[in-house]
């Protein structure tokens, strides 16, 4: 299983205008993110789920999880995976901290921080924060269960490198440039791809 998790800092918690994905608290990136974690020509990749932890306004924290095994009817743009998005957040509305409810086949909406998901990951999985300064991913071994831990465009602050710093987490690098968030995604399942 190929996991991902994304802290979008000032992504909206509560249902936002569909045609202003930018003004959203940059959903727009978060969309291009689940796109690129899942979709392949014609088809969606199964062995991979995404965790994107928003902490914008109105009732932050959220977590939204997208499972590929269990994704039926979502395609890659944008808007669509905006709308998915926007129901769970709908869904979600009053949670209690630690509740979660299904909202769809493969969507999970739960009141979580980054923090309680990121304790819970380190007790099962290999944990790697992709960072520009870490080990070359490709002289990088994984282990069987592993998951990515990604910022949005602001990165991820001291507070929250130290953190992962302490629950163990590995840091990885795709390469010298900072690229954007949604193509670091595409560059670790090209690398993990090669090696199938």
């Amino acid at each position: 299983m190929r996991e991902f998790i994304l802290k979008a800092s000032k992504a909206f918690t509560s249902p936002f205008n569909l045609n202003d994905l930018v003004g959203s608290g940059r959903i727009d990136l978060v969309c291009r993110c689940i796109s690129n974690a899942f979709f392949v020509s014609e088809a969606i990749r199964k062995d991979v789920c995404f965790h994107a932890i928003l902490e914008g306004p109105r009732e932050p924290p959220k977590l939204i999880s997208f499972f590929g095994s269990e994704l039926k009817n979502i395609s890659p743009d944008e808007k669509s995976i905006a709308s998915l998005i926007r129901r769970a957040l709908k869904a979600g509305l009053g949670l209690k901290k630690g509740e979660e409810k299904f909202v769809s086949s493969g969507i999970k909406v739960a009141k979580k921080s980054f923090e309680e998901l990121i304790k819970e990951k380190a007790k099962s999985c290999q944990l790697i924060y992709l960072y520009p300064k870490g080990k070359d991913i490709r002289e990088f071994e994984f282990r069987e269960d592993f998951c990515f831990v990604l910022g949005d465009q602001k990165g991820l602050p001291k507070k929250t490198e130290s953190l992962l710093e302490r629950v163990g987490a590995e840091k990885v690098s795709v390469g010298k440039i900072t690229y954007l968030a949604s193509h670091v995604i595409v560059i670790c399942h090209n690398e993990l791809d090669r090696r199938l």
